[in-house]
């Protein structure tokens, strides 16, 4: 009886030191990154052939400016999901304090027209602060058990 709780001690002090180390690695990854959202799957095929569904993006936030050509990940207030789209063009607006404010545009490499229609409503463009990361690096189709288990395989 004994042995058996140890065992079962022993098993669940595993279980727990697995979880606590996943989490305190994405925790690290978002502290390195300067991103809440370190890793995402890319979920629709508006970028083609630059990134599929199912592929694993990298997003590191630590780059202040956003230039054209760069792929940011926009998450704009209100809607579900994030948008991965190459940046077409920047544009600045001189605010009251005197700081900069980015407006960025955007356009899916697959999609025929940009994202304007896709913002916050009466507003054409994205700003700095929607954006969660750029892409710096990715893997082909290792995100495929992500859209299975969201039920989005065949989207």
């Amino acid at each position: 009886m004994k042995n058996a709780l140890r065992l079962l001690f022993l098993q669940i002090f595993a279980i727990v030191w697995v979880v606590a180390s996943v989490f305190l690695g994405w925790e690290g990854l978002c502290i390195v990154t300067g991103s809440k959202y370190p890793i995402l799957v890319v979920t629709s095929e508006s970028m083609e052939p630059a990134f599929q569904r199912g592929d694993l993006i990298f997003l590191s936030n630590r780059e202040q400016v956003i230039h054209t050509g760069d792929i940011p990940v926009i998450w704009t207030p209100g809607k579900p999901l994030p948008m991965v789209h190459r940046v077409i063009t920047v544009n600045y607006e001189v605010e009251t304090n005197g700081h900069l404010k980015q407006m960025i545009l955007t356009k899916g490499d697959n999609n025929a027209i940009d994202d304007s229609f896709m913002y916050l409503p009466g507003r054409p463009f994205a700003l700095r602060e929607e954006v969660v990361g750029l892409v710096w690096g990715y893997v082909p189709k290792l995100g495929w058990a992500s859209l299975v288990l969201q039920g989005g395989l065949w989207r």
